[in-house]
């Protein structure tokens, strides 16, 4: 007997049965009184024979009706996959022998930790399967459901806790958890591709694109609870620098103020600020790039203008006072990103603050584990593809993307092209998006003054 998942496009639940006779033919029929209220693109879980999966359905609609969950795919695939196990094992969700490691949970870790390191399955996916099957269990046992034996035993771990947005000091903190939890090596490698040199998806751009630039707002982690907090207008605008321009974390947070300028009209009808046009990094400028060589970095000619924007901003201003101040000797020269205290934007500060996006990414993609760095890849694949699509042969558009990214070798640049294999009509649509998104929405970023 095999399950499969069933995608519901709305599902009305609240409503109470009411039972009424024909007087007529003595028929006896079901209504149903009250409004209800309807929930959109829900998946359940059925027997292939249509016959439901009420323990997993009643979770899933719980997630959504009461938890106020946007999407509960996740966990769907999850309990998807744990009850094909089950099936494969002729074991029953809800039949835990004394023995802990015959009980389900654990034979379902000792699988899922199998997968993952013969390369079957990702770490991140493996973690995310036994998170979902452990919250499941938990929603029972809530519940008052009886168990011969426990599905899993409480622990509680001393974990490292990084500093917020006052402080860069580390702390820990104990955490309550389960014995389920998966102990599995990082990997550093995707495909034999580094991670780091792997970009987002055009899915999962769009998403971090609405966490930053529409939306606004992040999720901090602080001692056990989660704190929705406003994502600066400082780095809404280094993500887009990293994202479109592909530059490091430290050439980025030494980036200058005076590098900034306002685009002719000419240079507005223009995508991108290239060759001549662009801006030119060096040490000697003030920026400190890697191996302290320079080059010419190009970037959307309306970014530059909403950075031309942001410096005569009060806000950057008050910023920039404060830095003179505090840094006498480079107030001739004062960064373009100035925290709020007057100092310079770490490598750790961005780290931190991207952090806090991709715990918004989880609520919505629980596999989304991108790294700051990534936004380079990002940007050196979709410059790629149109230079690509615009007829370039291979060899001319890696050699200027390694002069404009500052790539010494070009192994690096080899493993972009990995991800690179699109059709021309995909990149069209891509192309076109990045148009309109520089067309007219970077300013957002920068609000009013």
């Amino acid at each position: 007997m095999d399950y499969i998942l069933w995608d519901l496009p709305s599902l009305k639940i609240d409503q109470s049965p009411r039972f009424d006779i024909d007087n007529d033919t003595g028929e006896v029929n079901l209504n149903w009184s009250g409004t209800g209220n309807v929930y959109q693109n829900i998946p359940l879980l059925y027997c292939e024979s249509g016959i439901p999966v009420w323990e997993v359905n009643n979770w899933l609609i719980h997630l959504k009706a009461n938890r106020q969950r946007k999407q509960v795919n996740t966990q769907a695939q999850a309990l998807l996959h744990y009850y094909s196990f089950l099936r494969g094992k002729g074991m029953s969700w809800d039949v835990m022998p004394i023995a802990l490691r015959n009980r389900p949970t654990y034979q379902f870790r000792k699988h899922l930790k199998d997968a993952c390191l013969s390369g079957k399955i990702a770490r991140s996916t493996a973690k995310n399967y036994i998170g979902v099957v452990v919250n499941f269990y938990k929603f029972y046992l809530a519940k008052g459901y009886k168990f011969e034996n426990a599905p899993f035993k409480y622990e509680v771990v001393k974990v490292k806790r990084e500093g917020g947005h006052e402080s860069m000091r580390n702390s820990h903190i104990y955490v309550d958890t389960s014995d389920l939890r998966l102990d599995l090596p990082k990997s550093t490698t995707f495909g034999n591709v580094s991670r780091r040199l792997i970009p987002l998806s055009e899915e999962e751009w769009n998403l971090v694109d609405r966490i930053y630039r529409v939306d606004g707002t992040a999720i901090q982690k602080s001692s056990g609870f989660e704190l929705q907090v406003p994502i600066s207008i400082e780095f809404k605008l280094i993500v887009a620098l990293a994202r479109y321009t592909g530059m490091r974390r430290q050439e980025l947070v030494t980036f200058r103020a005076r590098l900034v300028f306002k685009p002719s009209e000419a240079q507005l009808t223009k995508k991108y600020l290239v060759d001549t046009e662009g801006v030119y990094i060096a040490p000697e400028l003030g920026v400190d790039t890697k191996g302290s060589g320079g080059r010419t970095i190009e970037l959307p000619s309306a970014l530059m203008l909403a950075l031309h924007r942001y410096t005569n901003s009060n806000r950057y201003i008050k910023r920039r006072e404060k830095f003179e101040k505090n840094n006498p000797n480079e107030a001739a020269n004062p960064p373009l990103f100035i925290a709020q205290r007057g100092t310079f934007y770490t490598g750790k500060t961005l780290d931190a603050r991207w952090g806090e996006i991709r715990n918004s990414a989880r609520k919505t993609s629980q596999q989304f584990d991108h790294k700051f760095h990534n936004l380079r890849a990002t940007y050196a694949v979709s410059r790629l593809k149109i230079l690509l699509n615009n007829s370039l042969k291979e060899g001319d558009a890696l050699d200027y993307l390694q002069a404009t990214m500052g790539h010494k070798h070009r192994a690096t640049l080899l493993a972009y092209l990995k991800f690179c294999t699109v059709s021309p009509v995909a990149n069209e649509i891509y192309e076109n998006a990045i148009e309109q998104l520089i067309g007219d929405d970077f300013s957002s970023l920068i609000g009013s003054d």
